[in-house]
């Protein structure tokens, strides 16, 4: 995945759209059985920008590869690509659903900090699965589209 800046920074951005909003609409779902829109289109807002630092700031996609290589996966397997996305998951959720749950929880909610806990652990794991296959899925259109974008 050798990409400019700037083409890594739009890959990002198309990347984390259906996450985003696939984390958003999940973790909703769980906490009230419905969909308020409102609610939504927030969480999604928040989950976006939040992924966006994530996929520029920490290097999940180095550490993933790195795991995949260490599981003795060859490059351009479906097992590799399986075991890259355990990872890369793995710190967007855990770092969407500490930021997202606190602020639904917590600052929407005024609940005590004990409910916050108790939601990250009811919500995580399917978040996790949701996010997983989402991200699996989307990996490889959107780094296509970036690149078409980018003439790269």
């Amino acid at each position: 995945m050798n990409m400019s800046k700037k083409c890594k920074v739009i890959n990002v951005l198309i990347m984390n759209i259906p996450i985003a909003f696939t984390i958003s609409l999940v973790a909703q779902l769980l906490a009230t059985h419905t969909v308020v829109v409102k609610l939504l289109f927030i969480n999604f807002l928040l989950a976006y920008v939040v992924s966006f630092f994530v996929g520029m700031l920490i290097p999940a996609v180095p550490w993933g590869l790195a795991f995949a290589g260490a599981c003795k996966a060859k490059p351009d397997t479906l097992k590799f690509g399986l075991l890259v996305n355990v990872i890369v998951n793995l710190v967007y959720v855990v770092v969407n659903c500490l930021i997202l749950t606190y602020f639904n929880v917590v600052m929407l909610n005024h609940a005590p900090i004990i409910a916050y806990f108790f939601a990250m652990i009811s919500t995580f794991i399917p978040i996790y699965l949701v996010g997983y296959i989402v991200s699996f899925l989307w990996n490889r259109p959107a780094e296509k589209i970036a690149k078409n974008l980018c003439g790269e």
